[in-house]
């Protein structure tokens, strides 16, 4: 019998990545052979944060998190009901990405093996087989000149958060 906290259907899990000084903690949601897509658990608030796409590669290990671990207790207690985002895709980065930011406004994504401690928010344009191309905007909720990333320099992706909220309701509209 699986002893994991699970909540409509989705498993909490805790990813451990080396890449990154941090784990993911979430509600696994969809995954393919290269990528997982997961609801997030802010370990700050316990509460759900946006969602979070990441490279299975990158990952050195995983585990259930048990029923009555405290994660699970506080999910339970919030009543938390992790979902799945309506037309996201984990087929490819590429894939995930477009999908993203035809669904959302804003997208934040981390290149950690380059640049570890950064990460840039920005709205999608385009993505090819090489690289995404964003609409970067700043901490103060300006926008900026289009980026070009390859893709294969980007290890995770975020969405949907609180923090991708605040800074598309601040933000001036684009011309």
């Amino acid at each position: 019998m699986y002893d994991g906290c699970v909540i409509n259907g989705f498993p909490l899990l805790q990813f451990d990545r080396p890449i990154s000084r941090d784990f993911v903690l979430g509600f696994a949601l969809a995954w393919s052979a290269d990528l997982t897509l997961v609801h997030t658990l802010d370990t700050a608030h316990y509460l759900l944060n946006g969602f979070t796409i990441f490279r299975n590669s990158d990952v050195k290990r995983w585990r259930t998190i048990p029923k009555d671990d405290f994660f699970a207790r506080a999910a339970r207690l919030h009543r938390l009901r992790p979902e799945v985002p309506s037309g996201v895709t984990v087929a490819s980065m590429r894939d995930a990405l477009a999908s993203v930011g035809k669904a959302f406004p804003l997208l934040t994504i981390h290149r950690e093996q380059t640049r570890r401690a950064v990460c840039y928010v920005g709205r999608f344009k385009t993505a090819n087989q090489r690289s995404v191309t964003l609409t970067p905007i700043s901490p103060e909720a300006e926008w900026e000149e289009e980026e070009r990333y390859p893709l294969r320099d980007i290890t995770l992706v975020e969405f949907d958060g609180a923090y991708e909220k605040l800074l598309h309701r601040m933000a001036k509209p684009t011309q």
